[in-house]
């Protein structure tokens, strides 16, 4: 049965001293890594090849790192490209002459093909430099998912009609000398889709091969996040049924970050905010009068131009539960948006949280 989602965005910028990447070399090489790299730690290698995997695997290396300097080194850390890595340092203060130990773990995940990613190691003093570990993974074993899951992304609701609908492919795989063939037996979809399968074939390494299904949106699906899942069951023994996850953003001409607020359980005295942003779906739409309040006026509710991308047409709802808040649910709240656009004047938000007596424990 769909189910509604709440869409996060995260943005992290981060400022770092430069880095040179570790290549493989000979001793002359690894002499001017070293001295490029990290003046003062010295690895027992500067690249790992786990060689080839299966998806939802976990990969295990381990790689030794020696102070060369004669001083005392503080402060050394260690972290991975992104979440497919963990890693653990057995010690981040080193005497001269020491050394410790950094254990990875790499997680195929739902990733695939012939992947680098990349582990950083360096010290407290950012001046010495940075070592950037190459991690090289081939992920062809066995039945391979060419996505994590089918995401249409945003989808207008006017859009639904023959021979517009939006679709998305994923794909079912072998690598040749790796893998070996398979059939898909049977596509369990949820109501309102179709599909149709067809022979993969990658232009780029044409060792791939298996199958690729085009879904289709049929029917209109209510406004708001929609997830589902498809159900693949295939011949491969080692994954004869997979349930992939299935998602939309279906827009009408008002486009909207979430259509509910969520301030959660707090305490009577304090004030709380909950914001989402909108904007019109495409060029088509035009905003006359945007303003927003609250029907039962517990809510104080401002609108305004996103002022970091009020250029895109974005604005931004906030909605306010003031300090002097009854005790009680907000979920009865609505708080109208009214943009003007034409078709779509109007568009209902709901509201979840709980206030509590300023007198409750937790």
């Amino acid at each position: 049965m769909p189910r509604p989602l709440a869409l996060i965005g995260l943005l992290l910028l981060v400022c770092v001293a430069p880095e040179v990447r570790a290549e493989d070399g000979g001793d002359a090489g690894e002499a001017a890594r070293r001295e490029k790299g990290h003046a003062d730690l010295v690895l027992d290698r500067y690249a790992h090849e786990f060689g080839t995997a299966r998806q939802k695997d976990v990969l295990r290396t381990t790689i030794t790192y020696t102070n060369a300097s004669a001083k005392r080194l503080t402060g050394i850390r260690a972290r991975g490209e992104c979440g497919c890595n963990a890693v653990k340092l057995s010690h981040r203060e080193l005497e001269p002459g020491a050394s410790g130990t950094l254990e990875i773990e790499f997680h195929t995940l739902s990733l695939s093909g012939h992947l680098t990613k990349h582990v950083r190691l360096h010290s407290q003093d950012p001046s010495r430099g940075r070592i950037r570990i190459p991690l090289k993974v081939s992920i062809v074993e066995g039945l391979v998912v060419g996505s994590a899951g089918v995401s249409f992304g945003d989808v207008s609701r006017d859009t639904l009609t023959p021979g517009k609908q939006p679709t998305k492919s994923f794909s079912l795989r072998w690598y040749e000398g790796r893998g070996t063939p398979f059939e898909i037996t049977e596509l369990n979809l949820p109501e309102g889709f179709s599909s149709v399968t067809r022979p993969y074939r990658d232009a780029q390494d044409e060792r791939w091969r298996g199958w690729e299904v085009t879904l289709t949106i049929e029917k209109p699906l209510p406004l708001g996040m929609y997830s589902a899942e498809v159900l693949v069951r295939t011949t491969n023994e080692q994954r004869a049924r997979l349930t992939l996850p299935l998602s939309a953003n279906i827009c009408g001409k008002v486009w909207l970050q979430a259509r509910r607020l969520s301030f959660g359980t707090f305490r009577q005295g304090r004030v709380r905010k909950a914001s989402i942003k909108f904007r019109p779906f495409d060029d088509s739409v035009t905003f006359g009068e945007v303003r927003a309040r609250s029907r039962s006026g517990r809510l104080l509710v401002e609108v305004k131009p996103d002022p970091y991308m009020a250029e895109k047409g974005y604005w931004k709802l906030t909605a306010t539960v003031p300090a002097d808040a009854e005790p009680g649910p907000l979920d009865d709240e609505v708080i109208e948006l009214h943009t003007g656009a034409a078709g779509e004047e109007t568009t209902l938000l709901a509201v979840r949280g709980r206030v509590k007596k300023a007198a409750d424990g937790r």
